[in-house]
């Protein structure tokens, strides 16, 4: 079974209507093909959309968060993704905690921005998931 690190763009292109790849995921979940993740950061980022100030819409993505595992960030994470930051291997500091945690935990990314993390060597990526 893969372990699959969704990253907060994929999330968030799926809850509007733009990511049918997020859907294959979670229905491999459903086959118990795949276990698909977010850690903390990605949550974070998930809910500063401003349209979770609607009461509902914020019920809704509570919701649907609850269809991953979290992964935590522990101290192995923290000390890898400085090493990221210090080495200026990525640009930001959310995206060198979702590096350094599918690292650590031998997750794939599944992520739109490929860009953003081509100098993190051995991190595998799933990049076509918006048709």
């Amino acid at each position: 079974m893969e372990n699959i690190l969704v990253d907060t763009d994929i999330l968030i292109d799926y809850t509007k209507g733009k990511s049918v790849g997020l859907k294959q995921l979670l229905q491999k979940q459903i086959a118990g093909k795949v276990k698909l993740f977010i850690n903390p950061v990605i949550i974070s980022e998930f809910f500063t959309d401003k349209s979770l100030n609607d009461k509902s819409k914020f019920r809704w993505a509570l919701e649907f968060i609850s269809n991953f595992s979290v992964t935590e960030i522990n101290k192995k994470i923290g000390i890898l993704s400085g090493e990221f930051r210090r080495i200026k291997a990525v640009d930001y500091i959310a995206d060198a905690l979702i590096a350094a945690t599918c690292l650590e935990n031998n997750f794939i990314l599944a992520t739109r921005n490929k860009k953003h993390f081509s100098k993190i060597k051995n991190l595998k990526i799933i990049s076509h998931l918006t048709s």
